[in-house]
């Protein structure tokens, strides 16, 4: 499996990972086979740790919304990032695992962005790589209840991808 960690993720070291530049393309991971145990649990860990900074960058766009309709749409992209996160640390639980308690640089990449357009601009991008990283995995993945979460996922983080691109330049 190789895995493109644009957010410094913490997870697991085996998880090979580099870091990009703010302004650059988020690459998603790119996986060679079917996930191994331990990569399955590395992988949960980091869409955790990555949607956990990502619900906390929409919880500080929902303070700094100028607009009522903003900010309850940052407020519900933040909901929505609790529930992957409790989804897929539910699988981590059953298989044993503690999930991650980290959250990964990409909350610290996205806030010092100086500009706000570039900020929200950013956090789309972190969207489109969750998606992107959900549904590359589908195919490695055996476990069918697995598979299945990870494609709900994939659907409330694309959902909210373009509920932000929305207002991205309002």
């Amino acid at each position: 499996m190789t895995v493109v960690d644009p957010n410094h993720a913490t997870a697991s070291a085996s998880l090979p990972g580099f870091a990009l530049e703010a302004g650059s393309e988020l690459t998603p991971a790119r996986f060679d086979g079917p996930l191994t145990d331990s990569e399955l649990d590395g992988l949960l860990n980091l869409l955790i740790e990555a949607t956990r900074a990502g619900a906390k960058v929409a919880a500080v766009f929902a303070c700094r919304a100028q607009c009522q309709e903003k900010r309850g749409m940052y407020l519900d992209i933040q909901a929505d990032a609790s529930k992957t996160i409790q989804s897929l640390a539910r699988i981590l639980k059953t298989r044993g695992i503690e999930p991650s308690a980290a959250t990964n640089g990409f909350f610290d990449r996205a806030m010092d962005l100086p500009e706000k357009a570039d900020r929200v601009a950013f956090f789309v991008r972190g969207q489109a790589w969750l998606v992107a990283t959900l549904r590359e995995a589908l195919p490695h993945i055996a476990d069918a209840e697995i598979v299945q979460i990870f494609r709900d996922c994939a659907v409330q983080a694309d959902r909210n991808r373009v509920r932000a691109m929305s207002f991205q330049l309002g």
